[in-house]
């Protein structure tokens, strides 16, 4: 069946900002013309795209698998252009790159190492926020990549592209102290000194979720996972920490495993762009080097 590629475009600006208005603006034609679009692609297709109420604009299962392939389409062309035209003018843009400290310290350095080594050419730029900070980045196009912890919400906005990288197994660890201390249920676990990072992060939000919110009053908040695993060394309380983060330090017996009944679900690293902004050569050539990777999952938990 050929379909026009205006009609796609108009579906995937409806797509992108869930409102027909929003579309029309950014395309600079009628929401009446966008609306005739929209009408027309599914005539053509034979299928509902859009839930409409007078106040949302919502996908039917058939739009959103249909999106996801639009928005996949449409992105390789518009890449695929702004990278050959920095190839052609060599006017490589330097990525920016934002990403949480703790993620840049025990996942992405042996990436930085290989970038510096195949890439040259390309400045790195690295902003280190909260999770849903580095995403707010992407989203304001001051950053062109978020590598982040996944956290409710992040895949259904239509307007990012979110790429599993990796698994990450959280546990409850403490200091030697708890070596030998038994199995502790919620209750008793959550009697401890606990250790944790501040509210607004993705892992604390992860932490939350996982007590279901029973623990109102933290002995220490903080913004460093890496502060938080000096505490918890040195005997100061409990905390829930990635295996990867801790695994040195268990190794070493300053720090040991908690037993306990709390079920803790993996969580994924996610890569994160915005689909309305042209993926350059220098964040094409940084999501092959962390997509194409093999072994990342067993490196990882």
């Amino acid at each position: 069946m050929a379909v026009s590629a205006d009609l796609y475009r108009a579906f995937l600006g409806v797509g992108l900002y869930l409102s027909f208005s929003r579309a029309a603006k950014e395309l600079g034609v009628s929401q009446s013309a966008i609306s005739q679009s929209i009408k027309q692609l599914e005539s053509e297709l034979n299928m509902p795209l859009f839930v409409r109420t007078t106040k949302s604009v919502t996908f039917t299962p058939e739009g959103k698998e249909l999106f996801d392939t639009v928005a996949k389409a449409f992105s390789i062309l518009d890449n695929g252009v702004t990278q050959l035209q920095e190839r052609v003018n060599q006017a490589y843009e330097s990525l920016n790159l934002a990403a949480t400290d703790t993620l840049c310290r025990h996942f992405l350095l042996p990436y930085f190492h290989k970038w510096q080594l195949q890439e040259s050419e390309f400045g790195l730029h690295i902003i280190n926020k909260p999770s849903p900070d580095c995403v707010e980045l992407v989203i304001n196009k001051e950053a062109q990549l978020a590598v982040v912890n996944d956290y409710e919400g992040l895949r259904s906005n239509p307007q990012l592209e979110v790429t599993t990288l990796a698994s990450i197994q959280d546990i409850f660890v403490g200091g030697h102290e708890y070596k030998g201390a038994g199995f502790y249920d919620q209750g008793r676990l959550l009697n401890e000194p606990m250790l944790l990072l501040e509210k607004g992060t993705a892992s604390r939000t992860f932490f939350d979720e996982v007590t279901h919110g029973a623990c109102s009053k933290p002995r220490f908040e903080l913004s460093s996972v890496d502060v938080l695993l000096d505490l918890v060394e040195i005997n100061m309380g409990i905390a829930m920490l990635p295996s990867n983060v801790v695994q040195e330090k268990m190794q070493e017996g300053s720090i040991v495993k908690i037993d306990t009944d709390i079920p803790v679900p993996t969580r994924d690293i996610v890569l994160v762009r915005s689909r309305l902004v042209p993926q350059s050569e220098g964040a094409a050539r940084f999501t092959s080097l962390l997509v194409n990777q093999e072994d990342k999952r067993d490196k990882i938990l």
